[in-house]
C-alpha cells in the first residue's frame, strides 16, 4: 500500500464521523466560564490544551481561511481564542461529540494522549500552553490511525510485538510512517507549521523533548510498568521532575485500581436486565409513546437507582415538553419542564443540535445559564443526567434520565441504552 493510498482511506473514515470526542466534564466547565464569570482567553485557554478535541478546533479555526488574515499561524490556543472570541469558542463547543470520564478511560489511545498532556504540563511548568499542545500533538499519527483505521494498527502493533519499531512497522504495513501521518493530519486540519514540526521532529526541540518524554511517561503507567516510569521522570532533568513524581505515583494507582476492579466480576444484572427488556420491546409493537415508555422507565428507574425518566416531545411550536414520564415529582415537574425552540447553550439545547448524548456528571458545576429556565427549582437534587435525542435528520424529541447519586454506566450499559432509545424512534416525526 501507498502513503497516498493509506491517506485518502485515513481521511475518508475521519469525514463525517463528528471528529474527536471531548471531555464531557471540560465541555460544561467552559459552558460554565463562558456564561459565568469573565474569564481571560488564558485561563480559558489553560482548561481548553487539556482536551485534544477542543485544542484541535480552536486552533484549526483561528488557523482557517476566515481567520488567515487575522491570525496567520496561530499556535496558542491563548492566541487563537483572541481571534475566534466568545462565540466562535461556544460555536465549537456545542458542536464538539461529548463522552463521559468512563468512556474517555475506555478509549485506550486517547487516554494515553491526555495524561501526556498532563505529565507536560507539570514537566514544563514555565511553558504549560505550548508543552501541553506538543504533548497531544506529538502521537497524532498512532491516535488517529488507531481509531480510524483499527485493522492497520492491529497490524502493526502485532509487528511491533514481534521486535520492530513502531515507524518501521507502519511503513511496511502502510507505506508511511505513523510520524508522517501524524503531520499530514495535521496539515489536513490546517494546524501551524509550529505544530506540524513538533509531529515530525524539525521544531522547537525544548517542546519535542517534553513531547516525547511525557508521551513515554504516560506509556509506561498505562502498560502497569510502575518502576520504569519512576526511574525515568527521576532520570529527567526537567524542570517540573520534582512535582511529576507525586503525580506519576497517584496516576500508577489510579490505574491499578482501574484494573483490579475490572478483573473481579462485575455484576452483570443490571444490563442483563437491560437487555431482557430490549428483546422483549423489540418483539411488541407499543401502540403508543406512553405505553412504550410505561414499558422501559420503570425498569430503569429499578436497575439504575434513576430518580426519574423525563421524555420529551416537540410541538408545533418547535418548542419541547414532557409528554411522559417516571419516578420522583414527574407529576408536577411535567406541566412546568420546558426545552425552548430558542438556541440557548445549555446541555439540552446541545444533545438537539448536534445530535448526541450529552451526559453531565455533576450539575452542581453548570453555571444556570447551562441549564433549562427552571431546572435547580424543579430538579434542586440532581447531581448528574443523561440526555438522548431521538431523530436521525432532525432531533424531535429527547430522553432524559437522572440521579442523586455518583451512578455512572458502563460502556456496555451505555450500548444497550442507546438501542432502547432508538425503539421511540417511529413515534417521532422527522
Amino acid at each position: 500500500m501507498t502513503a497516498e493510498e493509506t491517506l485518502n482511506r485515513l481521511f475518508a473514515a475521519m469525514q463525517g464521523t463528528g471528529g474527536l470526542p471531548a471531555s464531557e466534564s471540560k465541555v460544561a466547565s467552559i459552558l460554565t466560564a463562558l456564561h459565568g464569570e469573565a474569564r481571560s482567553h488564558t485561563e480559558l485557554a489553560h482548561e481548553i490544551v487539556e482536551d485534544l478535541a477542543l485544542t484541535q478546533k480552536v486552533l484549526k479555526l483561528a488557523n482557517s481561511p476566515m481567520y488567515a488574515p487575522f491570525a496567520e499561524q496561530t499556535a496558542s490556543v491563548s492566541s487563537a481564542l483572541e481571534v475566534v472570541g466568545a462565540d466562535g469558542l461556544l460555536h465549537i463547543v456545542l458542536g464538539t461529540k461529548m463522552v463521559s470520564h468512563a468512556e474517555l478511560e475506555e478509549d485506550g489511545s486517547l487516554s494515553r494522549t491526555l495524561l501526556a498532556s498532563e505529565v507536560a504540563r507539570n514537566a514544563l511548568p514555565d511553558r504549560m500552553e505550548h508543552a501541553s499542545i506538543a504533548a497531544l500533538m506529538y502521537d497524532l499519527g498512532s491516535l488517529m490511525v488507531g481509531k480510524y483505521l483499527p485493522g492497520d494498527m492491529a497490524a502493526i502493533d502485532a509487528l511491533v510485538a514481534g521486535g520492530r519499531d513502531a515507524q518501521a512497522a507502519a511503513k511496511e504495513v502502510l507505506g508511511i510512517s505513523l510520524q508522517e501521518i501524524g503531520s499530514e493530519v495535521a496539515k489536513h486540519w490546517h494546524l501551524p507549521e509550529q505544530i506540524v514540526a513538533i509531529i515530525d521532529g524539525s521544531g522547537d526541540q525544548g517542546l519535542i523533548e517534553v513531547a516525547k518524554f511525557s508521551t513515554a511517561v504516560s506509556t509506561l503507567i498505562h502498560e502497569g510498568k510502575a518502576e520504569e516510569a519512576s526511574k525515568l521522570v527521576s532520570a529527567s532533568s526537567l524542570p517540573g521532575a520534582l512535582k511529576l513524581s507525586g503525580l506519576v505515583k497517584r496516576k500508577i494507582e489510579a490505574f491499578k485500581q482501574r484494573r483490579g476492579n475490572k478483573a473481579a466480576a462485575p455484576s452483570r444484572h443490571a444490563q442483563s436486565a437491560l437487555e431482557r427488556l430490549l428483546a422483549q420491546l423489540s418483539g411488541e409493537r407499543k401502540k403508543t409513546v406512553e405505553e412504550l415508555a410505561a414499558a422501559m422507565f420503570p425498569v430503569f428507574c429499578e436497575s439504575f437507582g434513576v430518580v426519574r425518566c423525563l421524555l420529551f416531545m416537540a410541538v408545533k411550536s418547535g418548542d419541547m415538553y414532557v409528554r411522559c414520564g417516571y419516578g420522583q415529582g414527574v407529576d408536577e415537574i411535567k406541566p412546568k419542564l420546558k426545552i425552548s425552540t430558542e438556541f440557548k447553550p445549555t446541555a439540552f439545547h446541545a444533545a438537539i443540535k448536534n445530535n448526541v448524548d450529552v451526559s453531565i456528571t455533576d450539575v452542581k458545576k453548570l453555571a444556570p445559564t447551562a441549564l433549562p429556565d427552571g431546572f435547580r427549582q424543579l430538579l434542586p437534587n440532581v447531581s448528574r443526567f443523561l440526555i438522548l435525542p431521538i431523530g436521525t435528520d432532525k432531533v424531535t424529541g429527547l430522553v432524559y434520565y437522572d440521579w442523586e447519586s455518583a451512578k455512572e454506566l458502563s460502556q456496555g450499559e451505555l450500548e444497550v441504552v442507546r438501542k432502547l432509545r432508538n425503539l421511540f424512534l417511529p413515534f417521532f416525526p422527522q
